[in-house]
């Protein structure tokens, strides 16, 4: 590895996630080659509230019974060594206005609370659903644990894997034929309204290039949204803060399932690290010892 070797001093594209163990044991972990940082960032299964599967309520019943059927453990467990905690929410710990609420199992999945939903989903025994994902990393290895997951509560997943940039076209692209596609967001600035009005506010849905990927447009959250963007300070944070976990608990457009960490391995000459939550590591104030 070029970043152990000191022939490079960055390994900004990161490294394999079966070598994040073995970093931490040679290197120790924040002692000054391999850091381990949280980021503002969430990766979730968004579900396409444009296709029949999860308009209305019957939508909403099904969109509960996957957040209790996923296994949140397993998969995290593809992204290698320390790649971040395990979520039920929109916002990230670390994020101004976030309350840990607790909303589904974390630890495992919870199959018998996701069959008593898919009963009330009125979803058929056998529904095939259509899953977009990226073919790179760990991707492909999620992929297989969520079609197990879902096959425990009667429910086939046709994956269709695409390279990254080819995901994110198609599924931002409204009349795409998918119900659930794998996505992760960092935050461009701390403030929630990065991730709920950006993410999730039907008030800015187009024909493409869509960042709300759930085609979530709820009149009532749209409103909440648009009210809490016009507030500032302790109430601001307050009401986002509420909003994420009524949303996620009554309606949930996601299955939330990681806020990630950035896991970085410099040389052993760097020195003057600096971190930041949004943007990562500082390049400008990295020397040469």
């Amino acid at each position: 590895m070029r970043a152990q070797q000191g022939a490079t001093d960055y390994a900004a594209g990161g490294i394999p996630p079966a070598s994040f163990a073995e970093a931490a044991q040679k290197y120790g972990i924040n002692k000054g080659q391999f850091w381990v940082k949280p980021q503002l960032g969430v990766s979730y299964f968004a579900f396409n509230h444009d296709r029949p599967m999860f308009k209305g309520a019957n939508g909403t019943a099904l969109a509960k019974a996957v957040n209790y059927a996923i296994d949140r453990k397993a998969i995290l467990t593809q992204y290698g060594y320390l790649a971040g905690k395990r979520t039920d929410q929109v916002l990230p710990p670390g994020m101004a206005g976030f309350r840990d609420a607790n909303l589904y199992p974390l630890k495992g999945p919870d199959l018998a609370t996701a069959k008593k939903w898919v009963s009330k989903s009125g979803v058929k025994d056998g529904t095939t659903v259509e899953f977009y994902t990226s073919n790179r990393g760990a991707a492909p290895l999620a992929a297989q644990i969520v079609q197990f997951n879902l096959k425990q509560i009667g429910l086939n997943v046709n994956t269709h894997l695409f390279a990254r940039a080819v995901q994110i076209d198609k599924e931002g692209t409204r009349g795409e034929p998918f119900d659930i596609t794998s996505e992760g967001w960092i935050a461009d600035y701390a403030d929630p309204y990065d991730f709920l009005n950006v993410l999730l506010s039907g008030d800015s849905l187009h024909a493409s290039n869509n960042n709300n990927v759930a085609y979530f447009n709820d009149p009532s959250y749209n409103k909440q949204m648009r009210s809490a963007a016009l507030l500032s300070g302790a109430g601001r944070y307050t009401a986002y803060g509420k909003l994420d976990v009524n949303m996620m608990s009554q309606n949930p457009p996601w299955a939330a399932w990681r806020n990630f960490n950035d896991r970085i391995l410099l040389s052993n000459r760097v020195g003057c690290f600096t971190f930041n939550s949004t943007y990562s590591v500082d390049l400008a104030a990295l020397c040469i010892k």
